[in-house]
């Protein structure tokens, strides 16, 4: 493992041609995030940037690059532009943001300098709100009125009438929906020759599907059908003899979407309690809450377990325990540990090396780590150096270079 202290371009030319098996990064996302600096210098849409990843990771090899709805369009382009090739993205979605919108109706009135009414306090959920009329006490008022009515769960705002025609008018209107999900870019630095022959060669190349399965309970069982699956009557996915049979399972297929416990909770409160493939094991057309008329022959039908529709997709957020805070310093992007070594597991062979240019807090770090990887990573925000060194204590090995600079 090794950890710089320094600037991720100097370090990147340090590093050998086709020496690194994947990246796994959360680069700034560029919006100024707290007003905080790293934030907003445009590194993330560098091609140059992108281009010395592509030069130091091997044949084959995947990036997997996090960016901001509002930004991660110039992402995917500097990162392609660099030479990577595009494969796919995958959606993180949470339910623990909270919308920083204004309040129209507000808007209005507070430029007109008319006061409004307060009827009640609301208190705002992922899962509802709860109004408490302001004939009882009501304590803990969080918002007062103001034009943004962001807040965060939990939180406790003032409900009030509109104080003009105008803002009656516009009562209900705002300016931005709630923040859900983050893209994650899954780009590939183009194989040399083959499938088959790139892996053989740099061992890079292929996702590890099984790795990387949704788990299931002890017991549960999937129509396996030898890999075999027969779309209409021309389209084939052929890898067996087509035989099937209801056998154990390793898990699901792991799909290009990953939600945290909030936004499972939401799913499955909407899905109720449901087995897979719908209950149905030979893939007959189904009704449910993903639409009419979903269905599969019998190589892709799924049956045997039971239980929400987020079991397919689900990843904890991190918790407080994964948010390290030394000296009062801790890092405001904090993704889950869970999430990072589902990452690195995705797109890494055994053994092999991870770069992560941009480290913050280290949460790619102690997952690289925790998965059995050698690492690479950057930070050259020294407040936050603490925080790495934090995660690594958590971890046990051996540690090589712990914040070297670059000569």
């Amino acid at each position: 493992m090794r950890v710089f202290h320094a600037d991720c371009f100097d370090v990147l030319k340090s590093l050998s041609d086709c020496s690194i098996d994947s990246i796994v990064t959360d680069p700034p996302y560029e919006l100024g995030f707290m007003g905080k600096s790293w934030d907003s210098s445009g590194i993330a849409y560098s091609v140059d940037l992108w281009a010395e990843c592509l030069r130091v990771l091997k044949p084959g090899g995947h990036l997997l690059a996090f960016g901001g709805t509002r930004t991660w369009h110039r992402l995917a382009c500097a990162v392609e532009d660099a030479g990577f090739e595009i494969r796919d993205s995958i959606a993180w979605l949470y339910g623990s943001g909270f919308p920083k919108s204004l309040d129209v109706s507000k808007a209005i009135d507070s430029a007109a300098g008319a006061e409004r009414e307060t009827l009640s306090v609301t208190t705002e959920t992922i899962f509802g709100s709860e109004t408490v009329s302001l004939e009882r006490p009501a304590y803990g008022i969080g918002q007062n009125g103001d034009a943004y009515s962001g807040h965060q769960d939990g939180a406790m705002s003032r409900v009030t009438a509109p104080a003009t025609p105008e803002a009656e008018q516009w009562q209900g209107w705002g300016t931005a929906l709630k923040p859900a999900h983050e893209p994650i870019v899954v780009a590939r630095k183009p194989l040399a020759g083959t499938v088959a022959v790139n892996v053989l060669t740099h061992g890079t190349g292929g996702i590890n599907i099984d790795a990387c399965r949704i788990g299931r309970a002890e017991g549960d069982v999937s129509y396996a059908g030898h890999r075999t699956a027969t779309f209409g009557t021309q389209d084939t996915i052929s890898g067996g003899d087509g035989s099937g049979g209801w056998q154990q399972s390793s898990g699901l297929w792991p799909a290009n979407v990953v939600l945290d416990e909030h936004t499972a909770s939401l799913v499955d409160a909407q899905s109720g309690e449901r087995p897979s493939g719908g209950g149905n094991k030979n893939g007959a057309n189904r009704e449910g809450i993903f639409g009419s008329g979903l269905g599969a022959g019998n190589g892709l039908g799924i049956g045997g377990d039971t239980g929400g529709a987020s079991r397919f997709y689900y990843c904890a957020k991190a918790p407080k325990s994964e948010r390290p805070k030394v000296d009062g310093t801790a890092h405001p992007t904090v993704k889950p540990l869970t999430l990072m070594r589902w990452l690195c597991r995705l797109v890494t062979p055994p053994g092999g090396t991870v770069l992560e240019p941009f480290a913050g807090s280290g949460t790619t770090v102690e997952a690289a780590l925790q998965e059995g990887f050698k690492v690479i990573a950057c930070e050259m925000t020294a407040e936050y150096l603490p925080l790495i060194e934090a995660r690594i204590a958590r971890v046990p090995v051996r540690v090589s270079d712990l914040f070297e600079s670059v000569e």
